[in-house]
């Protein structure tokens, strides 16, 4: 029996019509109506199915984690931690291989080339390891955007740096909680959903009023 595809710590068990594979009961549990977009008709949801709309407590887990890392950022570069948030949920769909040590690794790399390149310095630092020189590229292109003749489009090095920063910052603080390997991402998951659920204004209180 395969692993759950959301932990891949636990066997899955229970097929998930949102995921199309069998997932964990753990998870199911836990991620249903946040990471996972269940449908209504879900034999899972059962009787609940209207009582997950988030959970208090981890609104406020993730509020923990990220808080502390947007305080001193402008709105542009809140704006694109929380665009790296979405971003890093879509890499997660298509990289089974992505967990938190991988994207740390990843973000530490361009968040060096980035200073360096602030300095006037043309250099690109390297992941110590394979996978994550793989993801530094893909990393880098969620900051980036074509206009209609196709031009490349990427925010000031300031901005960008600030925001990568900010991220290292939250994956190491997530990393020394010891809470799993993909702990990251699933708060980023979560904040991906609310950020698309919630209306279009400032990115600021998408996660400090929760």
């Amino acid at each position: 029996m395969a692993a759950c595809p959301l932990c891949r710590q636990r066997k899955g068990k229970r097929a998930c019509p949102a995921k199309g594979e069998l997932i964990c009961a753990a998870c199911c549990g836990q991620k249903r109506r946040i990471e996972i977009d269940c449908p209504e008709d879900c034999v899972w949801l059962g009787a609940h199915a209207g009582a997950w709309e988030g959970r208090e407590t981890e609104r406020t887990r993730d509020l923990r984690r990220l808080a502390p890392h947007l305080e001193g950022l402008s709105d542009a570069q809140a704006r694109l931690l929380f665009l790296s948030l979405v971003g890093v949920t879509a890499l997660r769909a298509r990289r089974r291989d992505l967990d938190d040590t991988l994207l740390l690794e990843a973000t530490a790399a361009l968040r060096k080339t980035v200073e360096t390149r602030e300095k006037g310095i043309l250099y690109d630092h390297p992941a110590e390891h394979l996978r994550a020189q793989g993801l530094v590229g893909e990393l880098r292109g969620l900051f980036e955007a074509k206009d209609e003749e196709g031009n490349a489009h990427a925010p000031a090095d300031k901005d960008l740096l600030a925001a990568l920063r900010a991220l290292e910052g939250a994956l190491a603080g997530v990393a020394r909680e010891g809470a799993g390997p993909v702990a990251f991402l699933d708060t980023a998951a979560r904040v991906a959903v609310r950020i698309g659920a919630a209306p279009r204004a400032s990115a600021r209180p998408l996660i400090v009023e929760p």
